[in-house]
């Protein structure tokens, strides 16, 4: 018993050292590597992001396992119109966890998670969308729903918006830190997905100028430490609307309180006949 323990408890620190290294190479080199495209900033606020950036890492990381098996309902009353989340990169549905419990205490939902494999093309992903959007309506008597996905979620969100099936079943859009005209690097990524999120993929030439059928709304973020220039979120040029926050990390916008009122708002405006919302839209190009 003795001899079990200690193997789990060495097998546990290399997992929570090999988490530690890899967390840190990501802040280090996506930090380093977004100087080129984004506005300078002071160290001060260079170092709040990127420990708000590595908070919204611990805080998810250890969720990613437990939700590839459950997390398939975020909470939220049953008798709405449901929000279905996508997760972006690498990730799954834990990332979620906030912004679904300030969807819910705003009284939206009922709140899904979409899990998919993300080293898949996306169109395929795209695919496997369809179906959970079609299991979820005939789940819940509802002929729409909300999407909202966040970095590569929203770029599958919007390929499934191009399609006839999804300009019927998507009421209501919103991306958060979604690279619609793709991303200038791509170091470390693998699979067929990340290929196609390269700014220069065939992928992103046919897709990045398609209308929206709906005035879907993009948010995203001044310092962005993987999605950048800012300019590759921007949905207004394609008929949506754009909200620029400012100085918040990739994964951490999915923590910002900001970010998560601007989604409930949109969410909220779309079923409401008189919509209000604190979010500031752009009408035009992201500048």
């Amino acid at each position: 018993m003795d001899s079990l323990a200690l193997r789990a408890a060495l097998a546990a620190g290399v997992v929570a050292l090999l988490a530690t290294t890899g967390g840190a190479l990501y802040l280090l080199v996506s930090f380093l590597v977004m100087r080129r495209h984004t506005p300078i900033r002071s160290l001060r606020q260079t170092l709040r992001a990127g420990f708000m950036e590595a908070l919204a890492l611990a805080i998810t990381q250890p969720l990613v396992p437990l939700c590839y098996l459950f997390g398939r309902r975020l909470g939220g009353p049953r008798g709405g119109r449901p929000v279905v989340f996508i997760h972006g990169y690498f990730q799954n549905r834990a990332d979620f966890v906030y912004v679904a419990r300030v969807a819910a205490r705003a009284g939206l939902g009922p709140l899904y998670g979409f899990n998919y494999n993300w080293a898949a093309s996306i169109p395929t992903a795209a695919s496997r969308l369809a179906d959970f959007v079609e299991a979820v309506c005939e789940e819940t008597g509802r002929p729409t729903v909300a999407v909202v996905g966040h970095s590569l979620g929203g770029v599958v969100a919007l390929e499934y918006l191009a399609s006839a099936e999804g300009a019927a079943r998507v009421a209501t859009c919103v991306t958060v830190g979604s690279p619609h005209a793709g991303v200038v690097w791509r170091a470390g990524m693998i699979g067929h997905g990340a290929r196609q999120l390269h700014a220069r993929s065939d992928y992103m030439q046919g897709s990045s100028g398609r209308a929206l059928p709906i005035r879907a709304l993009s948010v995203y973020s001044t310092h962005d430490n993987i999605v950048h220039p800012k300019t590759t979120s921007s949905l207004a040029h394609r008929g949506g609307d754009d909200l620029e926050v400012q100085g918040i990390g990739h994964l951490g916008m999915l923590f910002s309180r900001e970010v998560a009122d601007a989604i409930v708002a949109r969410l909220a405006a779309d079923q409401s006949p008189s919509p209000s919302s604190s979010a500031r839209r752009t009408s035009g190009p992201a500048p």
